[in-house]
This record gives C-alpha cells, structure tokens and sequence, in this order.
C-alpha cells in the first residue's frame, strides 16, 4: 500500500510455503511472543477442530461465514483491520461463531493460524465441508500489501515469502464448490483480483484499481485509509454492501484529494445473482437502515 516498499515474489514461490500450513483453536490460548509457529500437523489438526465446531442453523437466507488473511507479517495495521473485518462483519451477518483468521505476526506466530496460500486453502476447504454449499455464504477478506503482477504478499519473518494472487484465490474458491462468495481485497493494484474473479455469484471489492496505490499502512495506525473508510465510517451505517462501497469510495476520493495523493480507485464487481442474494440476506435478518450517514469530512489519522 501506497509510499511502502513492497517485495512480493513470483507466484511460483508457493510450493516454497508448503510446510507452513496453518492453524486455528489453541492459537489465542498460546502466549504471544512465541517465534516459532506450531508444526504442520498441530496447526492442521486445531483449524479442522474449530471449524467443526462452528455452528450450522437454518437461516431463512442460509448462513454467512467468514475468513480473514492478513498476510504481511512485519506491520501490525493489517493484523489489526483483519481483525476489525471479522467483528463487523460479523455483527451485520451473525457470522462471529462461523469465522476464521489467518494471521502473520513476526511477533506473535500462535495467537492464530499463520497467514500462507496452503492454510488458506485448508480453512476454506474445511469450512465448504461445514456448511450448506447451495445456500450459505463466505466472506474472504485480504489484506496485505500488493503490487499488479503477483497480487498480495505473504511475509514473516525469515519464513518463506511467498504470495497470493488472483489465480490462486479463484482456484481455491473453486476447489471448494462454494457458490455464493463476498470477496474484499485491501492492497495496492487490488483492482487485478476482479477479472480473475468475477461470477455471477460473486461480489469482488477492492482497495484500489489495478494499476494505483492504496494508503494508510504505515506502523502508526491502526487501519488502513480503505479498511477505516469501509468498516468503521461505512459498514455500521450502510443498508447494503453496495451502499457501504460507495460511501466508502467517496471518503477515500476526498481524503485523498485533501492530501495531494494521486488517487487509488476502490472498485467494486457485484454479480446479479449475488446481488440478488446479498439482499435476502438483509431482508431475513430485517436489518433496518440507520439514520446516521457516514462523516463528510475525511477520517482523522491516528
């Protein structure tokens, strides 16, 4: 994201992350500090324990669960906007007992599963056994620093780098014959995850276009420019997904016109059927819109 220095290599470094797989349940009892991540077949066996104990229920618009990858383990911001994804979108979709992190921290490698193309793959693959394929909804949320040839960087430490590109994630979302799919994208040149991606059932919505920056990763924050314009100022306020992209897109235009910045372009791909399912959604839960707008002026930085 924008003004940091981004090395991601070439996506066929991905055999190269193999033995990290990843991980859920015992990580957030595990003490944070730890530098070392537990063995493959620990982290295997506690992310397939967790998801079978996230609950099924018989939503009249089928359920909503959710992942989070924030996979660029050097810089805290997208440690803590996956984990601000997970709790708002969790309250707007009861999803909070259905949802997955998988998070790189060179300083804290237990507090959940590590962040890499093979964990991502289990997770979703896991959770695609859980839940109702025909009617139930995932929302995946990356968030990492990217540049428009590899898409997002996975980094940690002196663990193998890799990285996550469209490619990838469309063929992971494929393996696993999940339908309906809500994909959120925040890194720089994100836009080049949409061609790869769009379906009919699926909302793709990204940071940037595909060939500018974002902003707002620096250490002294605690989200980025598009994760505090979507989540805190758009999403609590929002009746749709589609309304909250485009609240969020006018305060991301404004601030960064405030501050000199060449502008970065949030894009959003809705298919019609996924649209078309996204308000069932709404409707079942009866969510009412709230009367509050989002704040006019740009976000305050941290």
């Amino acid at each position: 994201m924008g003004k940091q220095p981004t090395r991601i290599p070439s996506s066929a470094a991905l055999l190269a992350a193999a033995s990290l797989a990843a991980a859920a349940g015992v990580f957030a009892a595990a003490a944070p500090g730890i530098r070392h991540p537990p063995t493959r077949a620990e982290q295997w066996h506690e992310i397939a324990a967790g998801v079978a104990a996230m609950p099924r229920t018989q939503a009249r618009a089928g359920d909503v669960w959710f992942v989070g990858f924030a996979s660029y383990g050097e810089q805290r911001v997208f440690r803590k906007e996956a984990e601000l994804a997970r709790r708002v979108f969790s309250a707007r979709y009861d999803a909070g007992s259905r949802s997955l992190l998988l998070v790189n921290d060179v300083n804290d490698r237990r507090s959940y599963p590590l962040a890499t193309y093979d964990n991502l793959r289990y997770a979703v693959r896991q959770i695609a056994k859980r839940m109702d394929l025909a009617r139930d909804t995932l929302v995946l949320v990356l968030t990492s620093h990217g540049n428009d040839t590899d898409g997002i960087a996975i980094t940690n430490g002196r663990l193998p780098e890799d990285a996550l590109s469209p490619r990838d994630v469309r063929k992971i979302l494929d393996e696993s014959h999940i339908r309906w799919r809500v994909v959120v994208v925040s890194a720089c040149y994100s836009g080049i995850f949409i061609p790869a991606l769009k379906s009919d059932t699926t909302l793709v919505m990204t940071a940037a276009d595909a060939r500018h920056s974002s902003f707002g990763c620096d250490d002294t924050r605690d989200l980025t420019w598009f994760g505090e314009a979507l989540l805190k100022d758009a999403m609590p306020h929002a009746c749709s997904l589609d309304d909250a992209y485009r609240d969020m897109a006018a305060i991301i235009d404004r601030r960064e016109t405030d501050a000199g910045e060449i502008h970065s372009n949030p894009r959003l791909f809705e298919g019609a059927r996924m649209r078309d399912k996204l308000r069932e959604i709404d409707a079942a839960d009866g969510r009412a819109c709230a009367a509050v707008r989002p704040p006019q002026g740009p976000p305050q930085g941290r």
